[in-house]
């Protein structure tokens, strides 16, 4: 098989077929990106590619059968037990780095892969932080990636509920890509995304359970002038903003803002204690 016969097979597939062919080969044979065009005409291995190829018309995401993904510029583990990093999270990390102080208290919880937390350690000078999740497979995930760029000292792993941990006022930060996909959705997402942990897209009802504990009684996990990171859908933003403003009118929260992904949509609420 060729390599135009790979982005032909994956354009049945795939939305994107060039890229996924170009990360398959730097997986297959070891090599940088610079080096495709040197193997364009080569014949490939079918041995290598058929079952790859087999696995993506099943709709096992890419992500999973490559077992790694990039974020904010570094490689994270990846697999059915987690969420796939995607871009539009970027938003939130870079938010967050503008936050961070050293010595700061900060927790990522539905942390997944535990590529938001881990990318604060490896981009700013943070020498700590908690790492929340209720599934003990997607926590495991975390771990790997944690010791996978040596920063295992720095992180305390908790499998729990975040509903049911103690609220003490304690963190100077809380990010969250919580589950927001709301429960009658979850059939009509595309068979690849169905083939995520339903756990951390299921939302409930209206995709705001975690979101909605969030903004009311986990803000008590907040220290005074503490702040928090959601992640929320893209077609959230005018509920997040109307729930927001009402609990700024309450007295709760003394700011609040609405940040945009690169596509332009409402993505993430940024909340001022």
């Amino acid at each position: 098989m060729k390599y135009s016969k790979l982005i032909e097979a994956l354009g049945e597939i795939s939305l994107d077929p060039v890229s996924e062919a170009r990360a398959i080969l730097e997986y297959c044979l070891g090599i940088k990106p610079s080096q495709i065009p040197l193997i364009k005409d080569k014949d490939l291995d079918d041995e290598l590619l058929n079952p790859i190829l087999n696995a993506r018309r099943s709709n096992t995401p890419l992500q999973y059968i490559l077992g790694k993904w990039e974020f904010m510029g570094n490689e994270f583990i990846v697999n059915e037990n987690c969420l796939i990093p995607r871009s539009d999270t970027e938003i939130l990390c870079e938010k967050a780095l503008t936050l961070i102080k050293k010595d700061d208290h900060v927790a990522d919880f539905c942390t997944g892969s535990g590529c938001i937390g881990l990318s604060l350690l490896l981009h700013s000078p943070l020498q700590h932080i908690t790492l929340v999740d209720i599934s003990k497979g997607a926590l495991d995930v975390a771990e790997e990636n944690a010791k996978k760029h040596s920063l295992e000292k720095k992180c305390t792993l908790i499998n729990d509920d975040i509903r049911e941990l103690p609220r003490k006022g304690q963190f100077d930060l809380v990010v969250s890509n919580p589950p927001y996909i709301p429960t009658k959705d979850i059939d009509t997402l595309s068979k690849q995304v169905q083939k995520e942990p339903r756990l951390a897209l299921d939302g409930g009802q209206d995709g705001l359970d975690i979101i909605d504990f969030l903004i009311t009684d986990g803000l008590d996990f907040l220290a005074p002038q503490g702040k928090m990171l959601i992640e929320f859908g893209y077609d959230q933003g005018e509920i997040m903003d109307t729930s927001l403003a009402k609990i700024k009118k309450e007295g709760k929260i003394k700011d609040y803002q609405i940040l945009y992904d690169y596509g332009r949509n409402p993505r993430v609420a940024y909340i001022e204690k």
